[in-house]
């Protein structure tokens, strides 16, 4: 029965993957719509590109701080699903607060409150999935849920969707809906989802050691430095795309907001699908050859918005090269969660993400929105590419896990050894 069980389709590990996938989209979701939704805001609120930086940041400041007590949490807590689905609900309650904001103060107040309830989410589920999945598909599972789920909702359906609904209505009408989807996914997450067995949670990763260790012993490894590091300059890349791309296309390109919407969703739909790909490349191929390959691509992202005018020609680059936001799970979860031992999954997951977010979600909108104001719209897109290339060039430095790597070397190992014997 036990084999019967593990070829069925609708498997345990891919129903987590699937609800995970929803809720990590849904907080995407709820991140992103608001850089769509800046041209709409502009004119009500007189806001400058620093305040538009102000509100990334406002945000990516509390997310940074509660993402790792997050993973904290997520290593310490028995019952994971209900401290998940706690959270889901109170982000999608406050959620639908933005749609009353009635000043540039209130909507700061609301955005760093929604980092607190958004930032842990991650690092649980992450951090779950690093137990549950089967090491030939971890990488996949943990690239479909954190970058395709991502992508789809946030960068894909997010502009679509919500500058849609803002033509259609006002910018408003979309906070007003998303209690919805939070409510359900709650219920699901409380239906389905089971919290990890213990002797599971103190398994080793396949590249760990297998000696007792301290937390403080754990981020003094190479690839956790690098993890964190790689995946900083890879937010400034990403938020400063994702935040200033919008403004720029409409304020600087002069396109309209729909056309604008439709560039935006070609970034998301290649988030989408090569979010998925990547990972699973490297469950193949390994981790550092494909951060290598499709890093190195993420430094053209912003560069085909600043040189190209066609906009057919710009919407097929911005597909082509968002090749690159794959990478982003390998840095942020699978390859520390690969490194450490399972018991430190997802503090250290979460420790990643929160220094990321200092860089990428807190300084960065700020300082580019000042460049911005000082040297022009175009300025922030440069800070990200150069960020990409900041990124690629210290992948190289990073230690290979993916479990497939790692049995090939012990086999050439083995068969060294008993060659010279």
């Amino acid at each position: 029965m036990f084999h019967l069980e593990k070829r069925r389709f609708w498997s345990y590990e891919n129903k987590l993957v699937t609800i995970f996938f929803f809720s990590i989209g849904f907080v995407f979701f709820d991140r992103l719509a608001i850089n769509y939704l800046i041209p709409f805001m502009q004119e009500e609120f007189t806001l400058s590109n620093t305040q538009i930086g102000l509100i990334g940041s406002a945000l990516g400041i509390t997310w940074a701080i509660s993402g790792p007590l997050g993973g904290f949490l997520s290593d310490r807590v028995h019952n994971k699903k209900a401290i998940l689905a706690l959270f889901v609900v109170l982000f999608s309650v406050l959620s639908l607060m933005h749609g009353l904001v009635a000043s540039f103060g209130m909507l700061l107040v609301l955005r760093m409150i929604m980092g607190v309830l958004e930032g842990p989410i991650t690092p649980i589920t992450q951090s779950i999935l690093a137990v549950e999945s089967s090491e030939k598909r971890r990488g996949f599972n943990m690239g479909i849920t954190m970058n395709t789920g991502n992508a789809i909702f946030g960068s894909f359906v997010a502009p679509l969707v919500i500058v849609a609904l803002a033509n259609a209505f006002d910018w408003r009408t979309a906070f007003y809906l998303t209690i919805i989807p939070g409510l359900i996914l709650a219920f699901f997450i409380m239906k389905s989802v089971k919290t990890p067995q213990k002797s599971a949670m103190t398994a080793i990763s396949a590249s760990a050691s297998s000696e007792k260790v301290r937390f403080r012993d754990v981020i003094k490894h190479r690839n956790i430095w690098l993890s964190i590091v790689i995946f900083s300059c890879f937010m400034i890349y990403v938020m400063s795309f994702n935040i200033f791309g919008p403004t720029f296309l409409v304020n600087f390109k002069h396109f309209s907001p729909g056309t604008m919407s439709i560039i935006m969703a070609a970034f998301g739909a290649g988030f989408a699908i090569f979010g998925m790909l990547v990972p699973a490349i490297s469950d193949r191929i390994g981790r550092k050859p494909t951060a290598l390959i499709f890093g190195f691509l993420s430094i053209f992202t912003p560069l085909a918005v600043l040189f190209i005018d066609s906009v057919g020609l710009m919407v097929v680059m911005v597909f082509l090269f968002s090749s690159g936001m794959g990478v982003g799970a390998l840095l942020m979860s699978v390859i520390p969660a690969e490194t450490v031992p399972r018991q430190y999954a997802g503090v250290t997951v979460g420790l990643v993400i929160g220094i990321g977010e200092v860089f990428g979600g807190v300084l960065n909108p700020i300082l580019s929105g000042m460049a911005a104001d000082a040297w022009g719209l175009t300025a922030p897109l440069i800070i990200g590419s150069s960020a990409s290339l900041i990124a690629f060039v210290f992948s190289i430095f990073l230690k290979e896990t993916a479990p497939v790597r790692l049995a090939e070397k012990n086999e050439i190992d083995t068969n060294a050894v008993v060659t010279d014997l």
